[in-house]
Parts: structure tokens; C-alpha cells; sequence
């Protein structure tokens, strides 16, 4: 919890690893995180047996596999140890909520933590929207703020969490709460306007669509909780789009597809599809499809030479670098973890069943053109929902 709530501290300190990795609090949180929750694996015992505890202990084990193939072929490279930190956390974390997350106000505990830690991010872009920007990156013509942050996933992590919980604590409160309307509308009016102006200064084009998607499940399952909710928040956006939607989608996301677009049109050719991830990945395939038969199902650092450019971010979609990292079967196995946590959540209440498909939604969607499993922020929120879905369903109660 205090990892949870420090991070986005950590993080502003992300380029002193080029100066010496013993400056850098990143190296230090890398390599404190799997020690204490080994630790906490060892000592304590899960609440219950899942399934989904038995697809995610296959994966990790391919995850070992690559790893040591990674560090034997670059002799325990500083390079080598890092990926393997980055690449196991995922896994670490979530079989540490296994022992955490044993009732619903454990996982309220996670999110409150969370939401206190975006505080801290909050007021990094309101710096840089009100003062000066810290830090800009030019992206497809759009500037981009970044804060001190390592690029501008970190800023659009904490708008994806944030809105996720906040409008899972909507749905949840919407039953039993003696909070006024107005109380609680006020948080969340005040999270979907600071989203949107943090996205029309990201210009992620991922996180546009994480956010519009969670905004659509959250009126689903408004409508389905209070009916006058739901067409207060339809007539809301509908106004929004009305007076500012034309002009803000010309100047803010028409830039970001407009390559897209050209392409659908036929004017371009289809390799330049998400902003050149299509070309990327085609020869990725093309160099992974080459090697040896063990190396296709397995991964590529069982080749044993140094693969870093196909398994890591640069990959710029999570399916693409599992199979470069893990092979056709890694594949296979990380779909059947989406698959099992989909049929989990339909079982469940109303407000579950929101934050189980947000969940899904923000790791499905971005895994299209980022990598969100070597993100650990975004980690904190999505790995103790899954924890909570490997729960009976009375936990929810």
C-alpha cells in the first residue's frame, strides 16, 4: 500500500538510472517488490482455490522460463535483469492480492490508496496547465504534456484508474448510501472534467478510447441501477458534445487518426495503420516466424541471444510482446486468463459487473498499442480486481 501511494513520486525520478542505477528509487522499488511479496506468498495461505490461480501460475511459469533464458544469454546483463523485474511483477503482485484481497472493503482499500496517490499527479498537471509545461513532447503535429514523467502513459494511467473507481464507487454507493445525489455527483463531475482536459493535453490516442469506454459502461449500468441518473448523465454529454464536440474532435482527435482514416480511404498504405504499429508488428512476426520451432512456441530469449527490441514497450501492443516473450503458447494462455476473468464477471452484482468489464476494457484496449502489463501503476488497480473476481461470490456481499 505504501508502494501504492508513493509511486507517482517514484516515478518523476525515472532518467537517474542513466546517471547510476544505485540513484535510481525505480531500481530499488524493482527489486523491493517481488522480495516482499514472495515474502508474503510464503507466509500466508490463499483464501480459496481458482481456476484462474492455475492459468496465471501456467503463465508465470513460462514467464521464469523466458526470463532465465534471458539472463543466461546476456550473462546477468544489468539489461537482462531489468526486463526480468519488469516482466515478473505482473505476476508477484497478483498472487500477493490473492492473500490481500479477501473482501470487498480490501479492494476499497486498494482504490482509496489509489486515489489518494493521483492527488500528487493532479497537481503536476495542473502546474503545467495553469503555469508552464514541464515537459513536451510532439506527437503527430498535437504537443504533448509529459510532467517529469518517463512519457505520457504515466499521466494517462492515473486518468484511466481515477475514472474507473470513481464511477465504480457511484454504481456502489447508489443502493446504500444516505449521501445526497449532489454529494456524489460532485466527484464524479469533477473526475470526467479533469479527464478530459487532461486528454486534450495527452493526445494519447489510447486513452481516448479507455475513456469513452468506461464512460459508455458506467451509463449502461447506470441505466440499469436508476433510470434518472442515467438520462441526467445522457442529457450532460449530450450538451457537452453539442456545443464543443465538432470543434474539439477537428483540433484534438482528428490529427491523431487522420492517418487512419487515409488508410481506410485507400490513400496510404495499410502498414501505416496506428501510427505505424501495423508495419511494426508485421515485421516483427516476420523476424519471430523465422526462428526455430521451440523459439515460436516458447519465446524468443529461448533463441539465447538478446531479443530487448521485440519484448519490450517498443512492441506498442501486449499480444505482439507476449508471443515475442512467451511464444504461441504464452499466447494462448494469457487469452485464456481474459476469457476465464470474462465469464467470472457476468455471475456478479451490478457494481462488479462494472468494474470487471471496465477492468477488462482497460487492459484489452490498450494492450492494441501499448504494453499495460509493464506499467506497475496501472498493475495496482487492474491485479486485485482480478484477485477479487478468483473470490466466491459471497466476498461481494
Amino acid at each position: 500500500m505504501i508502494l501504492v501511494l508513493i509511486r507517482p513520486v517514484v516515478d518523476n525520478f525515472y532518467y537517474l538510472k542513466e546517471v547510476s542505477p544505485l540513484l535510481s528509487p525505480l531500481y530499488f522499488v524493482g527489486v523491493a517488490t517481488p522480495i516482499l511479496a514472495l515474502y508474503t506468498i510464503i507466509k500466508k495461505s490463499k483464501p480459496n482455490y481458482s481456476r484462474l490461480d492455475t492459468y496465471m501460475g501456467i503463465f508465470s511459469l513460462l514467464i521464469a522460463i523466458s526470463c532465465c533464458s534471458l539472463l543466461i544469454s546476456d550473462l546477468f546483463g544489468m539489461e537482462a535483469i531489468e526486463f526480468t523485474l519488469k516482466f515478473s511483477f505482473p505476476f508477484f503482485i497478483y498472487f500477493f492480492c490473492r492473500r490481500l484481497i479477501r473482501t470487498k472493503e480490501d479492494l476499497h482499500g486498494v482504490f482509496q490508496t489509489f486515489l489518494y496517490s493521483t492527488f500528487f499527479v493532479i497537481g503536476i498537471f495542473c502546474y503545467e496547465l495553469i503555469f508552464n509545461p514541464i515537459n513536451i513532447q510532439i506527437s503527430r503535429g498535437l504537443e504533448r504534456f509529459q510532467g517529469s514523467y518517463a512519457d505520457v502513459m504515466n499521466y494517462a494511467i492515473y486518468m484511466s484508474g481515477g475514472i474507473l473507481i470513481i464511477c465504480y464507487a457511484f454504481i456502489e454507493k447508489s443502493s446504500h448510501t444516505t449521501l445526497s445525489t449532489l454529494r456524489r455527483l460532485i466527484p464524479l463531475l469533477f473526475a470526467i472534467i479533469l479527464g478530459v482536459l487532461l486528454l486534450f493535453n495527452i493526445h494519447h490516442t489510447a486513452s481516448y478510447t479507455v475513456f469513452f469506454a468506461i464512460l459508455i459502461l458506467f451509463l449502461l449500468h447506470t441505466l440499469k441501477a436508476n433510470l434518472g441518473y442515467g438520462i441526467v448523465f445522457v442529457i450532460a454529454v449530450g450538451a457537452l458534445v453539442y456545443f464543443d464536440g465538432s470543434t474539439s474532435f477537428d483540433e484534438k482527435i482528428r490529427p491523431l487518426i487522420e492517418t487512419d482514416i487515409s488508410v481506410y480511404e485507400g490513400d496510404k498504405d495499410s502498414e501505416l495503420l496506428l501510427h505505424g504499429r501495423v508495419g511494426r508488428w508485421m515485421r516483427f512476426f516476420d523476424h519471430f516466424n523465422a526462428a526455430s520451432s521451440v523459439v515460436q512456441l516458447f519465446g524468443l530469449p529461448l533463441g539465447m541471444d538478446h531479443p530487448y527490441v521485440y519484448i519490450g514497450k517498443g512492441s506498442h501492443n501486449d499480444f505482439v510482446r507476449t508471443t515475442m516473450f512467451n511464444g504461441y503458447i504464452g499466447l494462448i494462455v494469457y487469452v485464456l486468463i481474459l476469457l476465464n476473468l470474462l465469464t467470472r464477471i457476468v455471475s456478479y452484482n451490478l457494481p462488479m459487473r462494472f468494474l470487471g468489464f471496465g477492468t477488462m476494457a482497460v487492459i484489452i484496449l490498450y494492450s492494441i498499442s501499448t504494453t499495460p502489463l509493464l506499467y506497475p501503476p496501472l498493475m495496482y488497480v487492474l491485479l486485485p480486481v482480478f484477485a477479487m473476481l478468483a473470490l466466491p461470490q459471497k466476498a461481494m456481499d
